[in-house]
């Protein structure tokens, strides 16, 4: 219902003051007597002029004097006009949410979260440290072989050398005589053994190492059965050792 119809049905102004809207209310209340519906009607326009009053003129009473002025607890939100009395719809500001705070397990599982990140981090690093320390030392190891001296045989014939024998990049060497045979390179590690005398169950030693002329790094043997004039092929399996260069070593026949 407008102000200006319930003004209407009251028989006072729109702009009548609350003391006005009340009188004439109760004047129309009485005329209705036990007309449910014209009681009903009469209620509403005075709810709806009281709602849409927005100011006093001086002297009038916004309450009764007996209840104390409303506060506005929200700005810009219609207060009633006195206890009991409806309001009109109008802006109304909620009050902020509470921020909920979090519960045991979301600070334990955040807490054990952020250890975890840290022991990753932490085995990341000891990881690169050690993998720099074993670069380092590998540098080191193979700058010490290649100054190294070269290869001494004890027999005394300079063509002996294991870098002078077979390497795993298919280098070739000259033939030499260790331990009174003839010493012929095959192919990869593979020689052949041409004794001057008989020998049965000789001992052939290899020398293994990491450069064709470096020191010895590793050493395989086997036993053979060599007859004098006959060449012996000898293929030295490529599991004996884990460095590259190979030379044939010694023979040795004191068992025969």
């Amino acid at each position: 219902m407008s102000p200006n119809e319930a003004a209407e049905l009251l028989g006072v102004s729109p702009s009548a003051t609350r003391d006005e809207v009340q009188r004439a209310y109760d004047a129309r209340l009485a005329e209705a007597g036990a007309d449910e519906e014209r009681r009903d009607a009469v209620t509403a326009a005075r709810d709806a002029l009281l709602a849409a009053s927005a100011w006093q003129p001086p002297g009038s009473q916004a309450y009764p004097p007996s209840e104390p002025a409303a506060t506005t607890p929200y700005p810009g939100y219609p207060q009633a006009a006195y206890p009991g009395a409806p309001t009109a719809p109008g802006l109304w500001n909620p009050p902020a949410r509470p921020r909920r705070r979090l519960s045991t397990g979301a600070i334990i599982g955040i807490t054990l979260g952020s250890v975890a990140a840290g022991l990753v981090v932490l085995l990341i690093a000891v990881t690169a440290i050690l993998s720099i320390a074993h670069s380092a030392s590998r540098l080191a190891e193979s700058q010490a072989g290649s100054s190294a001296a070269p290869f001494d045989d004890p027999s005394g014939i300079p063509s002996a050398a294991p870098g002078d024998g077979a390497g795993s990049d298919g280098s070739t060497a000259d033939d030499y005589d260790i331990d009174g045979a003839r010493v012929h390179y095959v192919d990869g590690w593979t020689f052949e053994l041409t004794p001057t005398l008989s020998c049965a169950g000789a001992t052939i030693t290899a020398s293994f190492s990491d450069s064709p002329d470096g020191e010895t790094m590793d050493v395989w043997s086997t036993t053979a059965d060599l007859q004098a004039g006959v060449p012996y092929e000898l293929t030295i399996p490529d599991d004996a050792s884990e460095f590259d260069y190979v030379g044939i070593d010694s023979i040795d026949c004191s068992q025969a």
